[in-house]
């Protein structure tokens, strides 16, 4: 029961470290219902907790590249060399 306890508290003290809004999607993370709530938060404070880098993501050998989070919809790999590096939005919305 020592060990629920600690991860208990190691998690209240990271989670003071999550910005606001990504607060909701960690707590499912750590509670164990949600894999996909895992992998995006592992991915999310990979970068910084910037949905952008994430998805401009570079690790290619990360064992969980292909599963990251907001990836564009052809799923295309990114053979940028910098995070953001040249980065342009075409399609819809791109004059939000």
């Amino acid at each position: 029961m020592a060990d629920a306890h600690k991860r208990a508290e190691k998690i209240a003290e990271r989670e003071q470290q999550v910005p606001k809004v990504h607060r909701a999607n960690y707590r499912e993370a750590v509670s164990g219902r949600s894999r996909r709530a895992a992998i995006k938060a592992f991915c999310l404070e990979c970068v910084c907790w910037q949905k952008e880098e994430v998805r401009l993501c570079t690790a290619l050998a990360c064992p969980l590249y292909p599963y990251r989070p907001y990836q564009s919809g052809s799923k295309q790999v990114d053979n940028r060399t910098g995070l953001g590096a040249g980065l342009k939005k075409s399609g819809p919305g791109a004059s939000e």
